[in-house]
Formats: structure tokens, sequence, C-alpha cells
């Protein structure tokens, strides 16, 4: 969390969300955890911890596109 604080662009778009034309999200990985967070202005807000295990593509859909 402290680098992801210095460095807010260094995760990836999730491609379940880029597939779809959402590129506000990032992601980083730390098995068996897949954050997903935004960054606005200078701040990084967490929009979703979630076991990778599980079906990404519903959970990415339901959290964060219909909200």
């Amino acid at each position: 969390m402290e680098r992801l604080a210095r460095f807010p662009n260094r995760g990836s778009i999730p491609r379940e969300l880029l597939e779809l034309g959402v590129q506000q999200y990032r992601q980083i990985l730390v098995k068996p955890w897949r954050l997903v967070y935004q960054v606005q202005d200078q701040r990084v807000i967490v929009m979703l911890i979630a076991d990778t295990r599980r079906d990404l593509a519903s959970l990415l859909m339901t959290r964060l596109l219909r909200s």
C-alpha cells in the first residue's frame, strides 16, 4: 500500500473492465488478493479487495459499474 500511495499509476487496468471500455480503475495483485482502485486527484481510493479465485468479471460489474 505504501508503494501504491507513492506510485498510484503503477497498476494495470483490469482486463475485464478494459474489454468494456472502462479505464478509470487500476489493479495490483498480491496473491491471493486483487486490489482494484481509482486515482482521484492525488488520492488512491480502494474500490475492491477480492480473492483472485472468485468470478471477478461479475464481481467487478456488480461492485464497480452499478454504483
